[in-house]
């Protein structure tokens, strides 16, 4: 497996399989004496045991990148050991901790180092102190990291960027970030973003009292998540659930809705994706209307082989 192959894992949630050939090729790397490679692979693992939820895996392995790294030398390498062990620490909530790290990292990666993981670090900055309550610093990171995201035009970024500008606008701006956010990554494949989008729109669909429009929504991001957990095995079912956001989505959909909506959600057919967009003009917000400029980054990156 190659670095952009486990990427393409990670961006389509198949976390279980990117765990395993992260851990097959980490292994490979440290019998063989890569410890570049072998540093290279501990960061997919840290970020395979995050997303399943395998907090205390996800801070061992981030700790060991840290080893690597001093071992290896270098501000480059040093910043992503960083963001490595601060996405860890997000995963067990340790909000103070995790920015730190992550404000550290910006600081230490340098100026010739990827323009893609700058951005990355703060877009992760701006959202871990969004979880954290912290909205101007949210701001901050999120204004430069939006700027990095812009002139790159790489879709993923550029999605995860509107979705989490609109958590700072006003509500006719944010409905355009959102439905721009939601057409980008169901078009680039990223579910763990989709399910985020469709339940800031269902927050949307209350506010313009239209219940059952924000059930439906609701609905939409539950069944993306029993997919994304299907394949998991059943001893990291609950540890997925209860991960970051995922926790805060479900104890209020539940408090909403009650403990069965989930069950109801779980067992029925799974829905088709193609139909939130008609969903979304149901609402008045329409992908179409999304800016040619993302339109045009988009589709250059769809159509690379």
């Amino acid at each position: 497996m190659t670095p952009d192959e486990a990427l393409k894992l990670q961006i389509s949630g198949r976390y279980s399989e990117l765990l395993r050939s992260a851990l097959d090729e980490q292994s490979r790397a440290q019998a063989e004496g890569r410890k570049p490679d072998q540093f290279t692979w501990t960061l997919f693992v840290v970020k395979a045991c995050r997303f399943i939820g395998r907090t205390n895996e996800a801070i061992v392995h981030a700790g060991h990148g840290m080893e690597l790294a001093k071992e290896l030398g270098g501000p480059a390498v040093l910043a992503q050991a960083q963001f490595g062990l601060a996405v860890a620490c997000k995963c067990a909530r340790r909000y103070d901790e995790a920015l730190d790290l992550l404000r550290s990292a910006a600081q230490t990666l340098p100026t010739a180092a990827s323009e893609e993981t700058r951005a990355a670090i703060l877009l992760e900055t701006a959202e871990t102190a969004l979880e954290a309550g912290q909205r101007k610093d949210a701001a901050t990171a999120l204004t430069r990291g939006s700027a990095i995201v812009h002139w790159l035009g790489e879709p993923r970024l550029l999605a995860w960027s509107l979705y989490l500008r609109s958590q700072l606008e006003e509500v006719s701006p944010a409905d355009l970030q959102l439905t721009a956010a939601y057409e980008i990554a169901r078009t680039v494949g990223c579910p763990e973003l989709q399910w985020q989008i469709l339940w800031r729109l269902a927050e949307r669909a209350e506010q313009y009292g239209r219940e059952n429009m924000q059930e439906e929504f609701t609905h939409r991001a539950i069944d993306i998540l029993a997919r994304l957990a299907a394949p998991l095995h059943p001893s990291d079912a609950t540890p997925f659930w209860r991960q970051g956001a995922r926790r805060h989505f479900v104890e209020l959909t539940q408090k909403r809705y009650g403990a069965e909506f989930l069950k109801k959600v779980m067992l029925a057919p799974p829905i088709d994706p193609g139909h939130t967009p008609g969903l979304m003009r149901d609402m008045g917000w329409d992908p179409s209307l999304i800016p040619e400029f993302i339109r045009a980054k988009l589709a250059s990156q769809v159509q690379r082989p």
